[in-house]
């Protein structure tokens, strides 16, 4: 076969544009309307590779087309949109529920989805506009290769902020085969990013060699790719079979030195109306419910007893509340467990001039306060009485990113009980005064941020507990994904992790990643298991994202590569005209 003629870019950097007979159309359209097909194609992949769907393999193949389609497209501009278009899609797939569109209670919720799933897809022209960049400067070989860094540091800087929205790292869409997971001990759900961009890498480079016909299909080359493929493939799985005990080593069939009780009460309370109706009633379900299940586990009650995200409507630490503080403590010490449970604290400034400007006002005097989305740990009997404060937030759900300078957005507060929340001051780790047991609280939506609950780790936690609702969004697939997601914060630290969801799903997941008990949506639970304490560093929990940093660190150093190219072929021009 003849060669096909692959274009140059008239600006001497080196970028070999992919031209190949399927956009040999003379027609701008149909070559359009093709570009436009694979773009969507690519959006189609990566959305189906995340929960509820067990497809992660798509994940290892989704940016294919999306690069074959850049790879024939010189302009940057021209290929941002061929990327908007397969991010939207990707977003339409798989955040469809931030909305709450399936019961539509909520006009500035359905306008904050719509929002999320609009403009989210623009935080990807950093990447790819990196890439673009490295691509025309310093050659599309090195872009390449430099692409799986520069989409790592992506995902690791987008973590970092209050803008962050790490809810869509691709790692996240592998959560269905735990086999697969176990090397992220060594690098974070970053690693497993930074594996489904080498797949992603390779096998666009054996499509795009097939395109440009230079190799034919049965050649030695077409055979070393698809050996490469699927060794790349199975790593991570041939890792993982070493690692991943048998299912049998769990607590509850094998004696451990250091073990603790754990319950979970799942009350599927509507959390629409909780914040409409009594809270007594409330705080009544959760008491009886707890009561009964400590009935039915006779001298195997849990040492402590988790309620969900905000269970306790009140702020049961407020001075006005200290009668309903005095029940718990007292149905803590009767029941022998302690109670760890969300609830909303209400903290005033003394001094108002100290408060935070994002700090509320009280309507007719100068107090400034703030609300923090709360957990609280009640030991049973004597002891101290600690709280935490969430300090990852949903940005404009639960805050306005960067309050304190965006003051005047202050009218976009909502109040349905999770809005315009403080953040949190420190992160903290619970200590049981009877077990001995340390823990944290993570509060839904922080669950994913992975180096944020490595920090509880590192202060000690023996396991881990999430407290969330997840039942704003129907039977959509919001709380299928972050049930997934908690599997990874699990491995990542070797801890178990203790699942507790207001209406679901609820569970316990070992440090290897399989889950135990998992309930039902919108169904009332209780749960009782025996885990282990665990205190052991994985080389992530003691580093934290040594892989996203490394990745910074290079995609900054293509920059600068690209800039001082850029630099010096200006200067050489500039020469050239005075000569």
């Amino acid at each position: 076969m003849a060669d096909i003629p692959v274009a140059r870019s008239p600006h001497g950097s080196g970028s070999r544009l992919l031209r190949t007979p399927a956009m040999a159309d003379h027609s701008p359209t149909g070559e359009h309307a093709r570009r436009l097909a694979l773009s969507v194609l690519s959006g189609l992949m990566l959305g189906f590779s995340f929960p509820p769907f067990p497809l992660g393999i798509l994940a290892c193949f989704g940016l294919v087309p999306l690069l074959v389609v850049i790879a024939g497209v010189e302009r940057a501009r021209t290929a941002l949109r061929y990327v908007y278009v397969a991010m939207l899609v990707f977003h339409v797939i798989t955040v469809n529920w931030t909305g709450g569109y399936a019961h539509g209670n909520d006009p500035y919720m359905m306008i904050a989805g719509a929002v999320t799933m609009l403009v989210h897809p623009f935080f990807y022209f950093i990447p790819f506009g990196l890439f673009l960049f490295v691509r025309r400067r310093i050659g599309e070989p090195l872009a390449l290769w430099g692409l799986p860094f520069i989409w790592v540091a992506y995902e690791f800087s987008h973590s970092l902020s209050e803008w962050s929205f790490p809810w869509l790292t691709l790692g996240n869409s592998q959560t269905y085969d735990i086999t697969r997971l176990q090397f992220i001990t060594l690098t974070g759900v970053f690693g497993l990013s930074f594996w489904i961009l080498l797949m992603n890498l390779v096998v666009y480079l054996f499509v795009a060699g097939l395109l440009r016909q230079k190799f034919l299909v049965r050649s030695a080359t077409t055979a070393w790719y698809l050996a490469v493929i699927a060794l790349l493939y199975a790593l991570p799985s041939v890792h993982g079979s070493f690692v991943l005990p048998r299912p049998e080593a769990s607590p509850d069939t094998r004696t451990y030195g250091s073990t603790v009780r754990v319950g979970i009460i799942q009350s599927n309370v509507d959390p629409w109306q909780k914040w409409t109706q009594s809270g007594y009633g409330t705080i009544r379900l959760y008491q009886d419910m707890t009561d009964r299940l400590m009935d039915s586990l006779g001298e195997n009650r849990p040492d402590v007893v988790v309620w969900p995200e905000t269970a306790l409507p009140f702020d049961v630490l407020g001075s006005m509340n200290g009668d309903l503080l005095a029940m718990l403590r007292t149905n803590s010490t009767r029941w022998g467990a302690g109670i760890l449970t969300g609830f909303p604290r209400r903290v005033v400034y003394p001094d108002s001039t100290t408060a935070p400007r994002s700090a509320r006002r009280e309507k007719g005097t100068r107090t400034r306060y703030d609300w923090f989305n709360a957990a609280v740990f009640i030991p049973a009997g004597a002891g101290d009485i600690r709280w935490y404060g969430k300090m990852k937030m949903v940005p404009f759900a639960e805050r306005i990113p960067y309050a304190g300078v965006f003051s005047f957005f202050d009218f976009l507060r909502w109040d349905v009980g999770i809005g315009g929340w403080q953040i949190g001051p420190d992160t903290t780790v619970f200590a049981d005064p009877r077990t001995g047991a340390r823990f944290n609280a993570i509060i839904c939506y922080e669950s994913t941020y992975p180096g944020f609950v490595t920090a509880f780790v590192r202060k000690g936690a023996e396991f881990l507990t999430l407290v969330t609702i997840d039942s704003w969004w129907d039977h959509m697939s919001g709380a299928y994904q972050h049930q997934q997601i908690s599997i990874l914060r699990a491995i990542e630290n070797r801890r178990w992790l203790v699942r507790c969801a207001v209406g679901g799903i609820s569970c316990f997941i070992d440090p290897y990643g399989r889950v135990y008990d998992r309930t039902e949506l919108f169904t009332e639970a209780t749960l009782s298991r025996t885990i282990e304490r665990r205190t052991e560093m994985t080389m992530y929990s003691r580093y934290g994202d040594w892989l996203g940093e490394i990745c910074m660190w290079v995609s900054l150093t293509l920059l600068a590569a690209g800039a001082g190219r850029m630099f010096l072929k200006k200067k050489r021009a500039e020469q050239w005209q005075n000569s």
